[in-house]
């Protein structure tokens, strides 16, 4: 039996990482010159190339070899946020440096993840977002255990996210308005 379908072209097939590639170094030329900070454009340009060349490769890649694709991906994108961003230049990345960032009026590093990586990410690109340029679900996709081997977690325990939200947002508050 033929197949009648047209052959895709590897140039069509990579039309997806090509755009993201470009779309992230625009971002980075245009904050950078608006700016007038070159970490823009280093910051931007770094992770679109990451997530395109992750994208390309995850395209590529025959059928049982494309998760490497993404956890390449994670993993240029993991060791900036976490090694660099973290570690090197002592940025808060996590959700209360977000809030203390923003009540002082700061735009630091931790409000651009946050505005990119929780709320521009997933509107623009939903769910995948995360598979492909979240430093949190890199670390996770490195721990042996993938899957919860007795089904769904309880309940119970699928809150705690709400509660740390607000335990964070209550101390950050807290600190804020009785140490100024």
């Amino acid at each position: 039996m033929n197949d009648r379908r047209p052959k895709e072209n590897k140039s069509n097939k990579l039309r997806a990482p090509i755009i993201i590639f470009i779309v992230f170094w625009a971002i980075a030329i245009v904050l950078w010159q608006t700016k007038g900070n070159i970490f823009y454009l280093l910051n931007f340009g770094y992770i679109g190339t990451a997530v395109g060349l992750g994208i390309g490769l995850y395209i590529l890649l025959p059928r049982k070899k494309k998760p490497s694709g993404r956890r390449f991906a994670q993993l240029l994108v993991g060791v900036y946020m976490l090694g660099f961003l973290g570690l090197l230049k002592k940025e808060n990345m996590q959700l209360e440096g977000f809030f203390f960032y923003l009540l002082t009026g700061f735009f630091a590093g931790s409000v651009i993840h946050y505005l990119v990586a929780k709320i521009a990410g997933p509107i623009l690109f939903g769910r995948g977002f995360c598979g492909w340029a979240c430093w949190t679900a890199m670390v996770l996709d490195l721990l042996p255990h993938k899957r919860n081997l007795n089904g769904r977690i309880a309940a119970i325990w699928e809150k705690v996210r709400y509660v740390h939200f607000a335990v964070s947002l209550g101390l950050v508050l807290i600190l804020w308005f009785l140490f100024g």
